[in-house]
């Protein structure tokens, strides 16, 4: 069955772990991203453009990484959106450039992160049952961890599968099986918690496992 509800509605009762993704489930994505972006900007005095040119350049190009590199892991990369970029701006050493700001927003974005406080009391509580938690996300794994580290979370969240460790984005069945795999459980002993209703809810749904749609504030 699937519910959109809030943290503190989800029934636990028979669940032995918790599947849960990441971003705007845990914390605002919004808001980090635009903050970053615009630090970016401002480390950019090299071409005479507006930051809502920068911005749609950079979704521009970050929508063309999506869409040819999908379903690998490399599809989220603002390294190449940035080296597209900087390649239609004509900036010379444009794979230089483009390192130094996926540093910058990745710096400044992961900065601007809060835990949603009703996240943490869900994730508290989890853990006072005892109930392993994996987080399944869409995503370079590498920079998925440095964001549960900045919430806060590494002793909180037991397992991590993100797209870039199986080779497939949610829905596919395959990143849940695989953290089913790391939990060494079956789909009735599941749950799985996320903002969006065709990767979280529907991909969890049709694979067999119980799933709740979350939108934090």
């Amino acid at each position: 069955m699937d519910l959109k509800i809030i943290f503190p509605d989800i029934d636990l009762a028979g669940v032995k772990a918790v599947l849960i993704d990441l971003d705007n489930t845990l914390y605002q994505y919004e808001p980090c991203h635009k903050y970053a972006l615009q630090i970016c900007f401002e480390n950019f005095p090299d071409a005479k453009i507006s930051f809502q040119d920068f911005a749609d350049l950079y979704k521009k190009h970050r929508d063309q990484v999506t869409k040819l590199l999908l379903p690998q892991g490399a599809c989220r990369s603002r390294f190449f959106a940035f080296l597209h970029l900087f390649e239609e701006l004509k900036i010379s050493q444009a794979y230089v450039k483009a390192l130094q700001f996926d540093e910058i927003y990745w710096d400044r974005f992961i900065s601007a992160m809060k835990l949603d406080e009703n996240a943490r009391n869900f994730l508290d509580l989890c853990k006072n049952k005892n109930l392993p938690i994996c987080v399944v996300t869409d995503m370079l794994a590498t920079t998925q961890v440095r964001k549960i580290q900045k919430l806060q979370l590494e002793n909180i969240v037991d397992f991590l599968v993100t797209s870039e460790e199986v080779g497939f984005e949610k829905p596919n069945s395959i990143i849940f099986a695989a953290a089913l795999q790391k939990l060494n459980l079956a789909q009735s002993d599941v749950i799985m918690i996320g903002d969006d209703e065709n990767k979280d809810v529907e991909g969890a749904r049709k694979f067999g496992i119980t799933s709740y749609q979350i939108q934090i504030c």
